[in-house]
This record gives C-alpha cells, sequence and structure tokens, in this order.
C-alpha cells in the first residue's frame, strides 16, 4: 500500500501545497478541484510541477452530483465528465473520483443509477481512464459504503471501482464486516481520516473536525485489517478537512500527514515495525532550577516531603525521592538558557517507563519521530530521548534502563525516607500551542499504546481551553493535553512564559492529602489560595460535614465526587515556577478533576504578577542547543 495525501488537507496554494507535501516525504497525491481552479499556471503546468516533485497524481477529485438525473441534466454532466476527461489527460492522471450526489433532482433506484455508471465507465474506458465512486454520509440517495459497493458490483465495469473513505463509514456507524469480501482489485482507492466523536450533522463534522489517523477517536486499526484481508494493494490516501489546519504551516502538517502515513503501514501484519508498547509509568521527571530558584525548589520539595537522596558525581543534578516518584533537580545554569531559553523554573524532560526501551526507540525512529541518543549530545547516560514536535524531551527506559541510571548516574543514593504521603505520579498536564495540539496527541498515539479521552473544554477567565487525556491501559501514566485559542489563558501565559510547550501540573498521588497538606502549610510553602464562596457551595453540593468542609478550606483543598468515587486536590506554587505541583487523592474516582478546573484557572489569574521580561517572545530552536543530563 502507498501513501498519498490529498491537497485539500493543508493550506497553501497548489505550488506550496505540492512542495510541502513531496518535502514531507510523499510520492503520491490527490489533486482536490479548486486547488487545479485557482493555480493560475495550466493544467498542463499543474501536472509537469507534481512531476517535477516526483509526485504521482493519484486522482483528480472530487466529481460531484452525477447520478440520478434525466434528460437535459444527465446530457450536461455527462458531457461536464468528458470535461474532466479532459483535465486528467493534462494531468496525466487516469483515475477520476466520484462522489456520491446530494442534487436536489437526483432520483433514486438502483437501476438508474447502475446505468449512469455504466454509461460513464464506457466513456471513461475509450479514453483509457478510470472511475471510483465514493457514499458520501450525507449523499442523497446513496450514503452508505455497502450501497455504493452494489452499484459498482452491478455495474461490474473492469474500469469502475469503489472508494473507501474511514469518515464516511465511521460516521455512519456502517458495520465493517463486508469489507474483507469486497475483491481488493475492485477498490480504486482508501482514503482515511479519523475524527473526534461529535453529536452533530455529518457534513458539518466533515467540514472542519477530521484529522489524521491517530488525533482522532476512530477505530482505524480495526478498519485497516479489514482492507489488509481484501488483499487491497493501492493507496491509502488522507483526505482531511479541518480549520486549525487550514490555518497552519504546510509543512508541519503535511509532515504529520507522513507520519500518520507510516503509522497506518504499521498496522499491516508484516510490518517490521515494533508494535506500540504501554507506557507503564513515569520513571522521572527533570527539574531546571537556576541559581536563584534553587534554594526555593528544595524548599518546596522538602515541604511536600521529598528528601534528596542522591547526585550526580560530575555534574550539578540531585537525585530527590518519595514512594515512587524521582524528581531530578539540574542546577546547572546554563541549562536553562540555552535548552529552555529562560532562566525559570521549569519541566525540562520526563521519564517513562516501558517494557522495552530499544523497542520503543525503534517505533519511534519508523515513524519518523527525532530520536535523540545519548552519543548525540555527549551525555554521560545511556538514555534515549525522543524529542516531541514542539521540542520536549521524553527519555524511554525499560527497568534495565532505569536501574542501570540509578547506579551509574546517581551511584551514592540512598533509600527515600519512609515517612512520606505521596506515593506516585498520578499525571501531568501540558500547556500545547494550538497549532501543535494534534501533532503531539499523534505523536503520543502512534508510538505508545494509550487511548484517547474525548475532548472537553476548560472555561478560564479569559477564554475556552480545550483538554484530553491521554492515558494507558494501567493508571500508572495520564497526560493531560491542554490548548488555546485565546492569548490570556493560563494555558497560554505558561507557553509565553516558557517560551513554548510545557508541563503546567505535575501532580501527585497522596494517600493522605491532609496530612500533606498540614505538612506543606507548616513548611510556609505558597498554596494556590482558593475562593471562599467555592467552600460555600461545596457544603451544600455534596453535603460535607461542616468540619469537613473548614478543614479544606483552611488547607485550600478542592473536592469532587462522582459516581465511581471521590476526588480532592490541592496546588502548590514554586517560587519562580512555570508550573504548579499538585497534591490529589482519589478513591475510585476516574476523572483529573476537570469540574475544579475554573476555579483553578481563576486562582492562576488572580495572583499573575509576571514582569513583561518573564514573557519569551522567540523561543530558541531547541535542537540547536541540545543539552542533556
Amino acid at each position: 500500500m502507498t501513501p498519498s495525501i490529498a491537497t485539500v488537507s493543508i493550506s497553501g496554494t497548489l505550488p506550496e501545497k505540492l512542495e510541502a507535501i513531496a518535502q514531507a516525504g510523499y510520492q503520491a497525491v490527490e489533486l482536490f478541484e479548486n486547488d487545479l481552479l485557482s493555480f493560475s499556471g495550466t493544467v498542463r503546468e499543474a501536472g509537469a510541477l507534481a512531476s517535477s516533485l516526483g509526485l504521482t497524481i493519484v486522482t483528480l477529485q472530487p466529481f460531484r452530483d452525477f447520478e440520478g438525473l434525466e434528460g437535459l441534466q444527465r446530457q450536461r454532466v455527462m458531457d461536464y465528465a468528458e470535461r474532466k476527461f479532459d483535465l486528467m489527460e493534462e494531468l496525466n492522471t487516469s483515475l477520476l473520483m466520484v462522489c456520491s450526489s446530494i442534487h436536489p433532482d437526483a432520483q433514486p433506484g438502483l437501476s438508474r443509477t447502475v446505468n449512469d455508471f455504466v454509461e460513464l465507465a464506457e466513456r471513461a474506458r475509450k479514453r483509457g481512464l478510470k472511475v471510483a465512486y465514493e457514499a458520501l454520509a450525507w449523499g442523497r440517495h446513496v450514503n452508505d459504503y455497502r450501497d455504493a459497493w452494489e452499484i459498482v458490483r452491478t455495474a461490474n465495469q473492469p474500469n469502475l471501482g469503489l472508494v473507501l473513505d474511514t469518515f464516511h463509514i465511521f460516521s455512519r456507524g456502517s458495520d465493517l464486516e463486508v469489507i474483507p469480501y469486497i475483491p481488493g482489485d475492485q477498490i480504486f482507492l482508501v482514503q482515511t481520516a479519523d475524527a473526534p466523536h461529535l453529536s452533530m450533522d455529518h457534513l458539518s463534522w466533515s467540514r472542519h473536525y477530521r484529522c489524521f489517523p491517530g488525533q482522532g477517536q476512530m477505530d482505524i486499526a480495526r478498519f485497516m485489517a479489514a482492507v489488509e484481508a481484501t488483499g487491497y494493494a493501492g493507496y491509502i490516501s488522507h483526505e482531511i478537512f479541518n480549520d486549525t489546519f487550514r490555518m497552519a504551516n504546510p509543512r508541519q502538517i503535511a509532515q504529520d500527514g507522513y507520519r500518520s502515513s507510516l503509522y497506518l503501514a504499521s498496522m499491516h501484519q508484516q510490518s517490521s515495525v515494533p508494535l506500540k508498547q504501554a507506557i507503564e509509568s513515569i520513571a522521572f521527571i527533570e527539574l531546571s532550577a537556576p541559581a536563584e530558584h534553587y534554594a526555593s525548589t528544595k524548599q518546596t520539595l522538602a515541604a511536600l516531603g521529598f528528601a534528596q537522596i542522591g547526585h550526580h558525581p560530575n555534574k550539578p543534578v540531585e537525585r530527590w525521592a518519595q514512594g515512587g516518584i524521582n524528581i531530578l533537580v539540574n542546577r546547572d545554569p546554563s541549562f536553562a538558557k540555552q535548552w529552555l531559553g529562560h532562566d525559570g523554573l521549569s519541566v525540562s524532560a520526563l521519564g517513562v517507563l516501558v517494557h522495552d526501551a530499544n523497542a520503543a526507540e525503534r517505533r519511534a525512529s519508523a515513524l519518523g519521530f527525532k530520536v535523540i541518543r545519548p552519543e548525540a549530545c555527549d551525555a554521560s547516560h545511556q538514555m534515549t530521548a525522543m524529542q516531541g514536535v514542539d521540542g520536549t524531551l521524553t527519555y524511554l527506559l525499560d527497568i534495565p534502563g532505569i536501574e542501570a541510571l540509578w547506579s551509574t548516574e546517581f551511584p551514592n543514593s540512598t533509600v527515600p525516607i519512609a515517612d512520606g504521603t505521596l506515593e506516585t505520579v498520578d499525571h501531568i498536564s501540558v500547556s500545547i500551542p494550538y497549532e501543535d495540539y494534534l501533532s503531539v496527541v499523534l505523536q503520543y498515539r502512534a508510538v505508545f499504546d494509550l487511548d484517547l479521552s474525548p475532548a472537553f473544554d476548560i472555561t478560564d477567565p479569559r477564554g475556552l481551553i480545550q483538554s484530553q487525556v491521554l492515558s494507558g491501559p494501567t493508571p500508572g501514566f495520564r497526560f493531560a493535553i491542554n490548548g488555546s485559542h485565546s492569548p490570556q489563558t493560563t494555558t497560554n501565559q505558561v507557553i509565553r512564559r516558557r517560551g513554548g510547550s510545557g508541563v503546567q501540573h505535575i501532580a501527585f498521588h497522596s494517600r493522605s492529602i491532609a496530612h500533606t497538606a498540614e505538612r506543606v502549610a507548616a513548611a510556609g510553602a505558597e498554596v494556590l489560595a482558593i475562593p471562599q464562596n467555592y467552600y460555600r457551595d461545596l457544603a451544600g453540593k455534596f453535603g460535607l460535614a461542616p468540619a469537613v468542609i473548614a478543614d479544606m478550606e483552611r488547607l485550600q483543598i478542592l473536592f469532587d465526587a462522582d459516581s465511581s468515587g471521590q476526588f480532592q486536590q490541592f496546588y502548590v506554587v514554586p517560587e519562580g515556577g512555570h508550573f504548579l505541583f499538585e497534591v490529589v487523592q482519589r478513591d475510585g474516582y476516574l476523572g483529573l478533576g476537570a469540574a475544579n478546573a475554573y476555579i483553578r484557572a481563576s486562582a492562576q489569574q488572580q495572583r499573575q504578577h509576571h514582569a513583561a521580561s518573564d514573557i519569551v517572545e522567540d523561543p530558541p530552536n531547541p535542537i540547536e542547543h541540545l543539552k542533556c543530563l
């Protein structure tokens, strides 16, 4: 199967689109009619441009409102098809894609539609061309691929075939069980698009919310298995309509598309790409703590119950631990400035524990994602990092790798103290520039075995934040991704202060949140202040005892409950930090406390007093300044 992409999927003029598509690695493209009509050169010049870039034009598409017409209208559409055939010959492409009609005058009936396609196929055959038929989810009479297949099968023309499109199939909830029984040589094109699950009309859903496979919630893997069973060996093409893609850099979107194409190819039974792996836990979190924030960072960690249990023998990096949590504090004064582009306290990297780090590295590399090996940055450790599309680093470790890290990089580590209440990293929440949001989703889902929650909106006093949670089959990894169009939301304030994507919250699970909160309060660490009115409402909403409410208010603890259990959380504000430490206690509760997000965001907005110098407008290229532990 050969990867392809439709020009409608990305922004720009036709030359810009074709150049971006070729640069991403594609060798085939679907030419969308509007891109050809708006091209300033001739049709032959458009075809020659694609050819010069090494691109085969898979099809000219779409040809609309063809079948079911009568009299003069039928004759006119047949003549129009001949004009399309003229264009195809000049473009040097042999396939015309026809989508099912939405014409108000189109008449129903299998025999009528079959006769129309028999004539169209005969006209195309005389010119050495082919026709592919697609069922639009909102088609007037044909809106299911099974009906389109019945028309193609009954017409029985060797140059007439079927188009299978994932969006049209999944958006209508069509059964996939028929697909394996369709002969592969009668499928002329497979188009793939993912999408979030939404309740809206099919046309609006299609025109605004499609995304690349791996970025949405459709069961693309099951579809690919069904197609593979047919013996189909043609083009697997992306056809995406997405408002954000239309505004984004075409090179970035084309690159995401190609990575998604590689992701689809990895689903093939004969693929040599290693399988996805589950993330078992967060192995470590690395903090960059410049000199002016080093002392306060240690005080905050100590207030949370962490203890320094080791240090790097040659570098100013300390290992702090509690329960199953490890935090590396890097106080190299040049690290933050050169790698992060600022002087503040930030999360500079994460380490994730998988079953086989080498296999995860090979999968990431095979799917086109950047991996940074230790020798590339003169590191003393042996960890390989996957570099995010937003520049962030995720180190890949397995049990031997994490044991080697502690024994070689922190050989003098002692056993963590036993009286801490924090046990594990409950979740990580990150702020992502909106244009990178789906790119990050694709990377994590393509490389790791992660489910994607439905998107939900978080209300911020200064706008809306879109959020989704990536989580694995075990509760060891929850990764909340937040993006916002509104420039002054808390999400975008983190991005601007940090100079790019960054961790917004590090959430630790406590077996006794009250005990942890008392310890933090006794140490004098700053806790995010929650308005009194919140607790007045809480008392009536959940029927909690007055004494319980009083303790929550005193300790600034937020509360929520669902059908599965209860959830408590509070936030510690590190001095100079571009993120918050969050402490949570969950008793059966499955979410991340989204009901309290507006209160948290409002509290953050009220305490913001950062100077203009704290904003990084032009962050450095992280690849140019790469440094490691």
